[in-house]
């Protein structure tokens, strides 16, 4: 009982996360959170996860069997190798009502990998399946070459069908991993992994399966022909995101399925590292001491009128148009072009903060933030501390918040102090915990911090090398245009 959640919840008490960090050292020695251990033998490792992979097969394949007369059951590793023929039955066991949906998305796969060709009626004309979606799901979708486009719906499809079903996912990751195993076509390899990153920025794998799927990915990252390690690992990072995060609520757009296939060789500035971001601007921007996309957010929020919009941060911006803003940002074109509407920006900027790949907050300071959130000087004190882009982060977005506290604003936005570290931390805080009363016990204690920054944080006298400013100009001079995205389907 002394440990229960709930009850240090009931005694308003924050409850500490453990953090277990892995920082491997060398190739024999791991580094803990509680020590240093010695690391396995790397053969190993490999024996314990080709057991784990059996062992998954053993219990979650289904039977499939072949012959007229003698039916012989197919073994595992024959049945997760690259076939040109339709499947006739699902490869893991399913709910039958999801059976026939298992073999059309089968179709689709072969499809996307060029292993099929799509199906023409009497004139020649190309006929989709019948329970694919046809229709435009976006205007982007007209700027594409009808062939691209077509394809592209059709990975719309099969993504919304594993949103849709939370089953049938692992029976894709599955039929994908099969359709890689033993193919002799590099382009099909090549647009296959394509399509694995795809469906990695849009649901996870269940718990299950992950293990299984991680071990697949891993095997390819030493695979250098045809830049398969390059996308492999690529792959690895969006398992561990998506796998924390859950699924998105909706199938992405057709320009979102694009550049998501081609996320491995054009890094995005969403849902990566801050050092990450700040190594991809340098060439462009060598002096900016925080992601460009800082101020442009900022300085257009108060360009549109931000300081005089009810509920600015709170209310949510169209996500239409927040997703379109996204992904021309990410191909280098910061313009305020079709866009008058504040909130889509005050969206993006919390989204960006929310997607970054590792919290603003590091995870080893998370606990004396909640611990130390009813002692404003030490609120200061910790930023402080921070590590200095992470500082710099911080002190520019608690710096632009503080403009909507002044008074007179507060009376047109209805932002107080208080709903403003409502909405913005679980955007600079995040708990690890899987415990929902640990989340829910926490969260009062996240505002708390953010509620005494906004509030004590003296952002121009914190850092001697970096002073922020806003509202300068709402697009930034001399923006490069965007380099040509290769589009290798």
């Amino acid at each position: 009982m002394e440990m229960n959640p709930v009850k240090s919840r009931a005694l308003a008490q924050p409850i500490p996360v453990d953090h277990i960090r892995t920082l491997p050292v060398n190739n024999s020695v791991l580094t803990l959170h509680s020590g240093t251990y010695p690391m396995l033998p790397e053969d190993l490792q490999i024996d314990i996860q080709h057991f784990s992979e059996s062992d998954y097969a053993k219990q979650y394949f289904s039977t499939h069997k072949s012959g007229f007369i003698f039916r012989r059951r197919v073994p595992v590793a024959q049945l997760m190798t690259w076939q040109k023929s339709p499947l006739t039955s699902p490869l893991l066991t399913l709910n039958r009502s999801l059976s026939k949906d298992a073999v059309r998305v089968f179709k689709v796969i072969q499809r996307i990998m060029g292993d099929r060709e799509r199906e023409k009626q009497a004139g020649g004309r190309i006929q989709q399946d019948s329970k694919v979606m046809t229709t435009s799901f976006n205007s982007s979708s007209t700027s594409l070459a009808p062939s691209l486009s077509g394809l592209l719906e059709e990975e719309r499809w099969l993504i919304g069908e594993g949103l849709a079903h939370g089953e049938l996912r692992d029976e894709i990751y599955c039929q994908l991993m099969k359709q890689l195993t033993g193919n002799s076509n590099a382009e099909s390899i090549f647009k296959g992994w394509q399509f694995l990153c795809v469906l990695l920025t849009s649901f996870p794998p269940s718990k299950n399966f992950e293990t299984y799927l991680h071990g697949f990915i891993q095997q390819h990252t030493s695979h250098q022909e045809g830049r398969i390690d390059i996308i492999a690992k690529h792959c690895l990072r969006r398992l561990a995101i998506v796998a924390q995060k859950g699924p998105r609520g909706k199938p992405p757009t057709l320009v979102e399925i694009e550049a998501a296939s081609d996320a491995a060789f054009n890094p995005s500035i969403f849902g990566e590292s801050l050092d990450a971001i700040i190594r991809l601007q340098e060439r462009n921007y060598p002096r900016k001491k925080v992601p460009i996309i800082l101020p442009f957010l900022s300085d257009g929020i108060l360009a549109l009128g931000g300081l005089r919009s009810e509920g600015i941060f709170r209310v949510p911006g169209d996500g239409d148009a927040v997703s379109e803003l996204k992904l021309r940002i990410d191909r280098g074109y910061y313009t305020l072009d079709n866009v008058d509407d504040p909130y889509v920006l005050a969206s993006l900027l919390k989204l960006w903060l929310r997607e970054l790949c590792d919290p603003l907050i590091p995870h080893e300071m998370y606990n004396e933030c909640i611990m130390t959130s009813n002692r404003p000087e030490a609120c200061v004190q910790l930023v402080e501390r921070l590590p200095t882009i992470n500082r710099r982060v911080v002190l520019f977005v608690i710096s632009f918040l503080q403009l909507f506290l002044e008074e007179k604003t507060q009376v047109i936005t209805k932002m107080t102090p208080a709903n403003l570290a409502l909405v913005m931390a679980p955007n600079l805080l995040r708990c690890s915990s899987d415990s929902m009363s640990v989340v829910f016990t926490n969260a009062q204690y996240e505002q708390l911090f953010v509620y005494h920054l906004l509030l004590n944080l003296k952002c121009g006298e914190v850092d001697p090398h970096y002073r922020p400013t806003h509202g300068l100009v709402a697009t930034p001079e001399g923006r490069p245009r965007a380099a040509s995205r290769s589009r290798r389907r």
